[in-house]
């Protein structure tokens, strides 16, 4: 006769149920809990050890079970994430002290290969892209968010032989993880490129591709769709689909994922991932190592932006004379004034990932040192600003005018953040007022009310 449950095992056994393919982090006070098959897979993934609270029954009866600690999980979720495995994020939501009877919890989040969002878990220079890969008979879309970043680009082939365009795209962005709709999980070569080439984990996207609730994502989630040509009508399918899986796992409004950027592959280089491990453009053939690659060569930003730009740029190499040379005469200017190159090294290694710091303050996954981080880096845009006005190069005027060194943030921030106590106050408040509804600009004019006040 098979032993009562407990209500906590039945409250474990009906969240697990719910999700799974992932790894289940079950907090109880200051340990994320995992059992049964989980706690086998962690312990043996972590080099943990396994344990039980039913020494006193037949082994056969007894439950397995590992945890890592609450303040220190990150370091056990990145590991376990970089193998490959989802881990679900199941809190207390309520204060265990005041709770009457069984304490309520939930999945908060679903972490992923391709929705990493810590810093601890990223690396700096490159991008982190999550894939939704639409493939149909007609033609092909793809789209490729970093979440860390809010980036989202999006494109499309139309035609019956899409599939090399599609590895050569998946080639390009390396994603860590991709959604497909149900045709793709017929192309074994596809599947195969995926996980044995890009070392790249995929599911069935499903009913998350289908055209009308697809395009509903889509127009529901971005400003506007007016970028994506109306016969390529499979890349708002991918767009849609990846939405729709993020919402699925992240359980967050997403709402500063505004921008749906298309981009023609025409306007660049199409390589295939052969031409470029052969290349070796970012990293080398054999050791699969930054070092030695033109990359490395060529890499000498100061700041984590910087690195991911350039990257970017070897890895979709211009075709238009026009743009290639007015990249050209920008660097020509810079290389021409010593001086002025020096002063701005100087004032860019000062200036943080202002892209990802502002993405995590927006997504509610931040604290008071970021928030410190933040305004210190701003401080140093306006120097930027004053050195590039000073070359006449196109590229740069054009730089210089898009660079908004946001300069009543910067006072509000330096003014409230006094110690981190009064960056606490600030972060209590963003997460109140449900900044997570807000875009990154929406989110930093907030502060600008609370000038004085704390």
């Amino acid at each position: 006769m098979a032993a009562e449950l407990t209500p906590m095992r039945k409250q474990y056994l009906q969240i697990k149920e719910q999700y799974p393919d992932c790894l289940l982090f079950f907090r109880l006070g200051d340990f994320y809990e995992m059992f049964d098959e989980d706690a086998r897979v962690a312990s043996q993934e972590l080099d943990l050890t396994l344990t039980t609270r039913d020494r006193g029954k037949p082994q056969e009866d007894q439950t397995p079970m590992c945890g890592v600690p609450y303040h220190s999980y990150e370091s056990y979720l990145a590991r376990l994430i970089a193998k490959g495995y989802k881990v679900a994020i199941c809190e207390q939501m309520e204060d265990p002290a005041l709770a009457k009877g069984l304490v309520e919890r939930d999945v908060t989040r679903v972490v992923t290969p391709g929705t990493v969002v810590e810093a601890s878990m990223l690396e700096e220079g490159r991008n982190n892209y999550l894939a939704a890969v639409c493939l149909e008979r007609d033609g092909a879309g793809l789209c490729f968010c970093d979440l860390s970043t809010g980036a989202v680009l999006t494109t499309g082939f139309a035609g019956e032989s899409v599939l090399p365009h599609v590895l050569n795209e998946l080639g390009r962005f390396a994603p860590r993880e991709a959604v497909l709709s149900p045709l793709c999980m017929e192309q074994e070569e596809l599947l195969t490129f995926l996980k044995e080439k890009l070392n790249c984990c995929y599911e069935p996207g499903g009913d998350r591709f289908l055209p009308e609730q697809a395009r509903a994502q889509a127009e529901e989630q971005f400003e506007t769709l007016a970028s994506v040509p109306r016969n390529r009508p499979w890349a708002i399918q991918a767009a849609g689909a990846l939405l729709g899986y993020l919402h699925e796992t992240q359980k967050a409004n997403l709402s500063y994922l505004r921008t749906l950027e298309y981009y023609e592959t025409g306007r660049y280089m199409e390589l295939d991932l052969t031409a470029r491990r052969n290349l070796e453009l970012t990293e080398t053939l054999r050791g699969k190592e930054k070092r030695g690659s033109l990359l490395w060569v060529l890499d000498r930003t100061k700041t984590a932006m910087g690195g991911r730009k350039l990257r970017q740029w070897l890895e979709r190499p211009l075709l238009s004379p026009v743009e290639i040379n007015g990249r050209l005469n920008a660097v020509a200017a810079l290389v021409d004034d010593l001086v002025t190159r020096q002063e701005l090294l100087d004032a860019l290694r000062q200036i943080t990932d202002l892209e990802r710091l502002i993405g995590r303050i927006v997504y509610g996954n931040t604290n008071c040192r970021e928030l410190q981080a933040l305004g210190a880096g701003l401080s140093h845009v306006p120097r930027v600003r004053e050195l590039l006005e000073q070359k006449g190069v196109p590229l740069l005027q054009r730089l210089r005018g898009e660079l908004d060194d946001l300069g009543e943030l910067r006072q509000t921030l330096e003014a409230a953040i006094v110690d981190d106590m009064a960056g606490q106050e600030i972060l209590n408040q963003l997460r109140t007022l449900e900044v997570n509804a807000l875009t990154p600009i929406e989110a930093m004019n907030l502060l600008f009310e609370w000038k004085g006040k704390l």
